[in-house]
């Protein structure tokens, strides 16, 4: 009796993954700096090699006269780190800047992806903070 139970149990889990694969997964976050200003991200996770229909929302909250940008960057299968370019929020003082449509593709396979928020500095560098990063779930360990 254990041992069909113990079958069962295996099927029922090689058969949820197998199905999984055809699934999206999205990842979020909502992440503050320590100076104040604001991003939020999400993208959906499509498989190991890409995620598609990201949006991004830059928000100026600090109204310190200082513009204020996103980097997004891949980790990929191969272990190079490809930036997705800067997204900025140049409009100033309680403004957002949306982007959407972000979306990245690696034969290879994408590890992870990080989201580093930064604000200009008058004549000092600029100061940024990484304080997301999200793992691809169909990239395995």
């Amino acid at each position: 009796m254990r041992r069909a139970g113990f079958v069962v149990a295996t099927t029922t889990a090689l058969t949820l993954t197998a199905a999984g694969q055809g699934w999206a997964t999205t990842s979020s976050g909502d992440i503050t700096a320590s100076w104040g200003d604001r991003t939020r991200i999400q993208v959906t996770w499509v498989d190991r090699n890409s995620f598609h229909n990201g949006t991004l929302a830059v928000a100026d909250q600090t109204c310190d006269d200082k513009s204020l940008y996103a980097t997004l960057t891949i980790r990929t299968g191969s272990g190079n780190t490809l930036s997705l370019g800067d997204k900025h929020n140049t409009g100033g003082c309680g403004t957002t800047a949306d982007f959407r449509n972000l979306r990245a593709t690696d034969a290879s396979g994408i590890r992870n992806l990080t989201m580093t928020l930064c604000r200009r500095g008058a004549a000092a560098p600029d100061h940024c903070e990484t304080r997301y990063i999200a793992a691809n779930p169909y990239y395995g360990f």
